[in-house]
């Protein structure tokens, strides 16, 4: 192959303009024009708001694991639900009946204390230099 075939194919393909339409649009430019001057681009959904409320989420989980323990209660069944004020996430623990003792905990206590010792040095793991 020669050098002259070599930049032939490397070479743009040639484009064509109607006279005094000037050079054609970028992609996306139409897009960029439209954030540009507020419009609206085509084609571009609005955002969806969220109407996300922490403190009535909380209260709501809370709600729910209140009448699911109700309902262990009610059916005989020594299962608690419940959530971890530090780490903010749900336990189950599994009893014996009879005699009260913990039987099984997901998560598990061990892990539970681990993550609370992993909170409690969380700000040594980050640097203040931003």
């Amino acid at each position: 192959m020669s050098a002259d075939s070599i930049s032939s194919v490397n070479a743009a393909p040639p484009q064509h303009v109607a006279a005094g339409s000037g050079p054609a649009p970028a992609a996306g430019a139409g897009k960029a024009a439209a954030v540009a001057t507020g419009a609206k681009a085509p084609g571009v959904p609005k955002k969806a708001e969220i109407d996300f409320d922490p403190t009535q989420r909380r209260k709501e989980l809370q709600d729910a694991i209140d009448r699911l323990n109700d309902q262990m209660r009610q059916n005989g069944r020594a299962l608690e639900f419940g959530v971890d004020k530090v780490l903010d996430r749900t336990v189950v623990t599994v009893k014996n009946s009879e005699t009260g003792k913990v039987v099984r905990q997901v998560p598990d206590e061990t892990v539970l204390r681990v993550a609370h010792h992993l909170e409690e040095v969380k700000g040594l793991f980050q640097d203040d230099r931003i």
